[in-house]
């Protein structure tokens, strides 16, 4: 329970979006674009039925550019919002929208779907691409850098050659082999615009390069890499040159370099399901076991102290210095050096289903948008 006496407002409701109104359906899944005080944000529902929903929403003075600042606030600022709008809903068939990836620098959105991806522009104009050429995905994720000297060279013979951090603890991962002898390509110099991404396929993780082409309509997608993972797969991201999943019998670093793995940990019996979060802000991930946080580095090690949550959440988000957490309706914020909880908004009643909490991928972003089944 947090102290009244510390208790503070970081976030005030903007927006309500029922989706009842337009659809007989569910949300499965979220994302938010990118949200500057000046320009709209896009936010993308993936539905039960197989829709992808774009909604907007505007500040309240888009030609103001001087940000507002609430003095009961802990942001950098504040923001008002009008009313969030329907522009468009794009059908990819019967099945639910598993994942929504926004590629927000070259304004693609690859969305996951029964087990095959599909490829879009950002504002759902232009016709949906199927990649084909993968079937029976259950997640993918896209590289985050911390920095250039962080990352190898993926795919040179001399990737592992540097004296980076990153360097030495994939070194223990069995540096210096290609995953499977299978020569990868080289995307060390890469033209603006080029996008790497893993998809899981049962026991096999497949290493992606999406490269779009100067007119902004021809995309190219090459396998780089396939490497062996691990079975039953429940979540997934990836930084530097570490690939974390989660099953549920722990959590499991690879190397992308290498295909290497080693186990970080393993979950105690009777777990609930493991569930990753990447903190942009930090370049840190959050691996949970139950209601207990535990923050690693790029190379999994433990760092700092742990977050310990009232319960076990459905979703994690990152907003500037705190952790975002969703249950029963209630979303919670912790901050993340001290692991006080200093604010609670409940948005949904207690048994109102799954909820989802998306964050803006800056990881200091001023706005969060958590849904229910029916209500963003």
């Amino acid at each position: 329970m947090a102290d009244p006496t510390t208790t503070r407002i970081v976030l005030e409701p903007s927006f309500t979006f029922d989706l009842t109104i337009h659809s007989h359906t569910s949300i499965k899944s979220i994302a938010i674009s990118p949200f500057s005080t000046n320009s709209q944000c896009f936010i993308y529902l993936g539905t039960s039925s197989g829709s992808l929903l774009l909604l907007s929403t505007y500040p309240e003075n888009p030609n103001d550019k001087t940000p507002t600042k609430d003095p009961k606030s802990t942001l950098d600022f504040d923001v008002s919002f009008r009313d969030v709008s329907l522009l468009k809903s794009v059908s990819f068939g019967d099945s639910p929208l598993d994942t929504v990836l926004l590629l927000d620098e070259i304004g693609k959105v690859v969305v996951l779907c029964d087990g095959f991806l599909f490829l879009t522009d950002s504002g759902l104009v232009q016709p949906v691409k199927k990649l084909g050429f993968l079937k029976g995905v259950s997640f993918i994720t896209k590289r985050i850098k911390s920095s250039e000297l962080e990352c190898s060279d993926l795919f040179s013979d001399s990737s592992l050659e540097g004296s980076s951090a990153s360097s030495r603890i994939l070194s223990r991962l069995g540096g210096g082999v290609r995953a499977n002898g299978v020569k990868g390509k080289d995307f060390g110099q890469k033209s603006e615009g080029d996008y790497v991404f893993a998809a899981v396929i049962g026991t096999k993780m497949i290493l992606i390069e999406l490269r779009v082409g100067k007119n902004d309509k021809e995309v190219d997608f090459t396998v780089l890499k396939e490497m062996q993972c691990i079975d039953g797969v429940k979540t997934i991201v990836w930084i530097n040159d570490s690939i974390i999943v989660g099953t549920v019998n722990g959590y499991s670093l690879f190397s992308c370099v290498t295909g290497q793995s080693g186990v970080i940990f393993t979950m105690p019996d009777g777990s609930s399901l493991p569930l990753l979060k990447l903190l942009r802000k930090e370049k840190k991930v959050l691996l949970l076991v139950d209601n207990v946080g535990i923050v690693v580095d790029a190379h999994g090690q433990p760092v700092g102290g742990s977050l310990v949550f009232r319960k076990g959440p459905d979703s994690v988000g990152e907003l500037a210095s705190y952790v975002v957490v969703v249950r029963d309706g209630k979303m919670e914020l912790y901050h993340k050096k001290s692991g006080s909880l200093v604010q609670t908004v409940s948005f949904g009643s207690e048994g109102v289903g799954p909820c989802i909490v998306a964050d803006e991928e800056s990881g200091n972003g001023t706005l969060v948008a958590v849904a229910t089944p029916t209500k963003v």
